[in-house]
């Protein structure tokens, strides 16, 4: 497939296209350039925009699109950093109409959705249930469904409930030819059904399971064993062995390989008690340090605060009146989370938290934290990172554009 479209041939895609979609087709230049930006240092102007109001909206782009041989770019809140939804393709805009809640199973803890739906928006509506959608990034109060299934968003509380391709039962999606189909769990001989079927599909299935094979020594030795590796394709999903399920090989691949239209997403129970410890560090070594002894005491969340974060905070009217829980003028700061079935379990678990830093002298201030209201002060700070740091004065400005790097945290320090 093409990027480069001449005029003439952009005519005849735009006619096509507002003939067979109910949704917005936006070729204009204004469009253009609001959609050629995201959160990240990178400007791409599309094709065009199409903002579909259902699947079948989705579908009539992507046979367009493949009659006219060029790409498609699914794009939701456009929350990334490295550039994932902006390119020469017809972006198409979940977050306008496709955003709705289709059903919820309380019983069996899961909700179906479409992928235009804000990540906070889902668990406010969910809130009645006690259940929620545990993947919490930095950006889940604008970040879409989509967006997280693209991307295999993490958050704070990954180390307790898992990434987003940890937390994915089903995905409805539109495949580059126009087919439908759902992804789910296979056992062995309903794998064996689509590897022989024919179509697209069916190709699909057969060549990736030859990629797995010939490659799964080297996928093995060489994909890294660590919780939050998000990048590249998740093609150790292949040599797992006789049930599988496609919907897990997806997230993560940032629409390069389907269009996604629904999915059916694991929830857990909203935990009873938290409590939250703030541990203040003077050096961001030491602070690396306690994340390694820390985690060895099953937190819920783990999430290291930095200077530069603490002291934009302090001086932003904005948050200045949250970070009376900034204790002197710390390197670094950890919240650590503890979550229980009752109060007195959350304070127990604080206990051993303060004993074990006071046994490896591991910063100078513990803050505890009880009240849900004063937490959430820590993790609104925490989630204003990266808009107050490019609020620092002056004209140089921390530019990001590599997300999600991840190590071991034993090799840390």
């Amino acid at each position: 497939m093409t990027s480069q479209v001449s005029e003439s041939d952009t005519r005849s895609l735009v006619d096509d296209l507002s003939k067979q979609v109910s949704g917005e087709v936006r070729f204009d230049k204004m469009s253009r350039v609001l959609y050629s930006t995201d959160a990240s240092m990178y400007q791409i102007e599309p094709i065009g925009v199409v903002i579909p109001r259902d699947a079948e909206d989705v579908i009539a782009v992507v046979e367009t699109a493949n009659r006219h041989n060029v790409t498609v770019l699914p794009r939701g809140g456009g929350t990334s950093l490295a550039g994932q939804t902006v390119g020469q393709s017809i972006v198409i805009d979940f977050s306008k109409y496709m955003r709705n809640i289709i059903e919820v199973n309380e019983e069996e803890q899961w909700v179906r959705t479409e992928p235009g739906i804000v990540l906070d928006v889902l668990n406010h509506e969910l809130r009645g249930t006690g259940l929620l959608f545990s993947p919490d990034p930095s950006t889940s109060n604008r970040g879409n469904i989509g967006g997280a299934l693209g991307n295999n968003s993490c958050g704070a509380h990954s180390i307790m409930w898992g990434k987003t391709v940890d937390n994915v039962h089903e995905m409805d999606v539109v495949l580059s030819d126009g087919q439908t189909t759902r992804f789910s769990q296979l056992d062995g001989s309903a794998l064996e059904t689509r590897m022989r079927a024919s179509g697209l599909e069916g190709d699909i299935y057969r060549k990736l399971f030859e990629i797995g094979d010939a490659n799964r020594d080297e996928i093995l030795a060489r994909y890294p064993k660590i919780q939050r590796r998000v990048s590249g394709y998740n093609l150790d999903e292949f040599v797992g062995g006789s049930d599988f399920n496609m919907a897990r090989f997806v997230v993560g691949s940032e629409g390069t390989l389907v269009t996604i239209t629904e999915a059916k997403l694991k929830l857990v129970a909203r935990p009873k008690f938290t409590a939250l410890g703030v541990l203040h560090c003077n050096e961001l070594m030491e602070a690396m340090e306690a994340t390694v002894a820390v985690l060895e005491m099953n937190p819920s969340a783990v999430e290291l605060i930095g200077s530069m974060i603490l002291r934009q905070a302090k001086s932003n009217l904005a948050y200045s009146r949250i970070t009376d829980f900034i204790d002197g003028d710390p390197e670094a700061i950890l919240a650590i989370e503890m979550v229980g079935d009752t109060e007195a379990e959350v304070v127990s678990k604080l206990d051993v938290l303060e004993e074990r830093i006071k046994k490896d002298r591991l910063g100078y201030s513990l803050i505890r934290m009880m009240d849900p209201a004063e937490q959430n002060k820590v993790w609104d700070v925490r989630k204003a990172g990266l808009g107050l740091m490019m609020n620092v004065p002056g004209d140089a400005k921390p530019l990001p554009y590599v997300e999600d790097t991840a190590v071991a945290p034993e090799v840390l320090p």
